[in-house]
């Protein structure tokens, strides 16, 4: 509301710092196992911590960060917030809605600092349009966030298809990282197309095409599986509406280079 000229901008920002979370979470929280969430508002006991990992790692901390950066706040207010995370995980903790297996509040509180920080160096180089690669990382990342959100509704939330990779003897953890590791190659494929092939149809087209292959030969496999034959569909839906979300909204804000798409 107060900064409109830059408002996409800022929301591909805290995107951007969402899917950062995602991706550091994905390594800590689902494979190394550093913490668990218990909010006790699903039935799946891992769906609750993941729903857990998803207010904290999308909305919190990445909305805390943006706010702080954007408005340049000064260090008395990163301490005064950092100070205040640090505070609600403690009750957490006290609650049981949140408990460490080898995490600990000094790990929570060193990368907030370090967030905070490399985070205001990244706006500073979005805010110059200078640099295509820091805009085609922030892109990825952005979409990181949508794609995974939009893969755990459909797939861990509602059980639509399941993805598992075989991980651990907990069944919605192995569907959520097969989930995870197959979305991020395919959100690194809607990055390259939005950011290098915007205004051709064709590569659209084939990047659909090639994945519904995939998608395909994974069902034939036993490798995903469909609670219904016509939910094959589903991630094809995914597919067209991230890149065409991505391409609108995108372009818009940050400029093309012209060597590019050479």
């Amino acid at each position: 509301m107060k900064n409109r000229e830059k408002s996409p901008q800022i929301i591909i920002f805290w995107l951007f710092i969402s899917g950062l979370a995602y991706f550091f979470e994905f390594v800590i929280f689902i494979l190394l196992e550093s913490y668990e969430y218990n909010p006790d508002l699903l039935t799946n006991e891992y769906n609750d911590s993941v729903l857990g990992s998803i207010s904290s790692q999308a909305l919190a901390v990445p909305i805390a960060v943006t706010f702080l950066v954007v408005f340049h706040l000064k260090t008395r207010w990163i301490i005064f917030i950092i100070g205040l995370f640090y505070v609600i995980e403690s009750i957490f903790l006290h609650l049981n809605i949140y408990e460490h297996n080898w995490w600990s509040s000094f790990y929570t509180i060193l990368f907030l600092v370090l967030t905070v920080i490399l985070s205001r160096i990244w706006w500073r180089f979005l805010d110059e349009q200078n640099y295509q690669y820091v805009n085609f990382a922030t892109l990825f990342f952005a979409l990181i966030t949508l794609t995974e959100t939009a893969g755990w509704l459909f797939s861990g939330l509602l059980g639509l298809y399941s993805l598992p990779i075989p991980l651990s003897s907990v069944e919605m953890k192995n569907n959520i990282s097969g989930n995870g590791i197959y979305l991020l190659f395919a959100t690194y494929l809607y990055s390259l197309v939005i950011y290098f092939r915007s205004t051709e149809l064709p590569f659209t087209i084939m990047t659909v095409v090639f994945l519904l292959t995939i998608e395909i030969l994974m069902v034939n496999q036993g490798i995903l599986q469909l609670k219904e034959s016509y939910y094959i569909f589903i991630l094809p839906a995914v597919h067209i509406t991230m890149i065409q979300t991505g391409k609108h909204f995108y372009h818009r804000r940050f400029k093309a280079f012209q060597t590019s798409a050479q």
